[in-house]
């Protein structure tokens, strides 16, 4: 016993006439009196010739500097009778070169104790590497040191296999991390359990059309404003009828006129009044003449004609502008009237045409007026109507409609107006006033 207690530790050093590290490899009394620069330049043939009770005493700074190819070559059983400290000691830059077998050779309780910064030495053929139980008893502080990089590229079947607590506890560098691919090919329990705030409007972009039916109401109903206008016709028509009209008035007022144009009807119909009346200025441009005319009454009747351009009146049908309510008729402006074709003018009820003021009136064109029927021309006020009428209308007027109106109205031409009507108008005219 004394002989032990005075032993000199530098007879392990370097000597004269010594053979290198083979004398004392063997040893484990001696393993942690050796420098961490001599277990480091232990080749990866000598360090494996160590006992197993050699490998377990090895101190934390000798582990520290161990390199990959060192514990590579370790027994799985050496590998095992690493303690914690020992196993949280290793490098991050040798965790990240462990071959699949190292990283399969941990128990499910030194995986457990692998520190944050080891955990974001993995690559996905390590991570790739741990057993479903071992992936799914990573702690949420593990879990959160994966980076956006390994997460990529980690599989489906990794992925799948986190639990949904992990996948729940995803941040936002992780899960904007995540390509299509793999969104789309998560269980629909993983899907649902994806915080799609977080994704960005590229990766919503990228979700199939069964990704999105697989979203719950609750997913939908948040949905950033950036990924909603990222979704195409195709995706936003799996929406469901009752998450579509669930969609906040922001949701829905982030959907580009290029979305709107491409909406089917039964998509546009599914919209409440309350989102179809919110729709902007930018939305209601993008709607197409087939669009509207498709629009069920309740849906047509809340929307801002005023939002139109002249171009979409032109092909409204009939029906659609008999639909039309005096309100809307009202908000028309001067370009719209002059914009709706002729058996539309004629669609307008002799109220509505009463109704136009005088910039409206002065919105129709000579084409309009030749062709509108007399019980609707004598409808136009003798206030506002009539005076309203351009120049360039007066040339549409018939002698017929000059002979429907009334003494009032004929007196409410203006001079300007009569002094460019043709000669057969002027002359029923001079008849009806006179």
């Amino acid at each position: 016993m004394r002989c032990l207690i005075h032993l000199d530790i530098r007879t392990f050093g370097p000597q004269q006439g010594r053979d290198g590290p083979s004398e004392w490899v063997g040893s484990m009394s001696v393993i942690p009196f050796i420098s961490a620069a001599k277990i480091a330049g232990l080749s990866t043939t000598t360090f494996s010739s160590l006992k197993t009770t050699s490998i377990a005493a090895l101190a934390t700074t000798q582990m520290a500097v161990l390199s990959a190819d060192q514990i590579n070559a370790l027994t799985s059983t050496d590998v095992q009778y690493l303690a914690m400290t020992q196993v949280q000691a290793i490098s991050s830059t040798t965790m990240s070169g462990l071959i699949a077998a190292q990283i399969q050779a941990f128990t499910d309780m030194q995986i457990s104790e692998l520190t944050s910064t080891q955990v974001s030495a993995l690559n996905a053929t390590e991570i790739g590497a741990l057993s479903s139980t071992e992936l799914q008893n990573l702690s949420t502080t593990q879990a959160s040191a994966l980076t956006a990089t390994q997460i990529g590229t980690l599989s489906t079947t990794v992925l799948n296999n986190l639990t949904t607590t992990q996948v729940a506890a995803l941040n936002t560098t992780q899960v904007q991390g995540l390509t299509a691919s793999q969104l789309n090919a998560l269980s629909i329990d993983h899907l649902n359990a994806l915080d799609v705030t977080l994704l960005d409007a590229d990766q919503a972009a990228g979700l199939s059309t069964t990704t999105i039916g697989n979203l719950t109401a609750t997913q939908v109903s948040v949905l950033p404003a950036a990924e909603i206008a990222a979704l195409d016709a195709s995706q936003i028509a799996q929406l469901t009828t009752t998450e579509l009209q669930n969609l906040s008035t922001t949701q829905a007022n982030a959907l580009t006129a290029t979305q709107i144009s491409t909406l089917s009807t039964t998509v546009l119909n599914n919209l409440t009044t309350t989102q179809v009346a919110a729709l902007t200025s930018t939305q209601v441009p993008g709607l197409y003449w087939s669009q509207i005319n498709n629009l069920s009454i309740s849906n047509l009747n809340v929307l801002d004609m005023a939002k139109l351009l002249p171009v979409q009146f032109v092909g409204l049908m009939t029906t659609t502008i008999i639909n039309l309510t005096p309100t809307q008729v009202g908000a028309l402006s001067a370009a719209d009237i002059g914009a709706l074709p002729e058996a539309g003018v004629n669609s307008l009820t002799t109220d509505e045409i009463a109704a136009l003021t005088t910039t409206q009136a002065g919105g129709f064109t000579s084409a309009q007026i030749a062709g509108m029927t007399t019980t609707n021309f004598s409808a136009l006020s003798s206030t506002s109507g009539i005076p309203g009428l351009s120049t360039d209308a007066i040339a549409g007027l018939t002698t017929d409609e000059i002979n429907s109106l009334s003494t009032t109205q004929g007196h409410a031409f203006l001079a300007s107006q009569i002094a460019v009507m043709s000669l057969d108008v002027a002359e029923a005219l001079a008849a009806l006033i006179a």
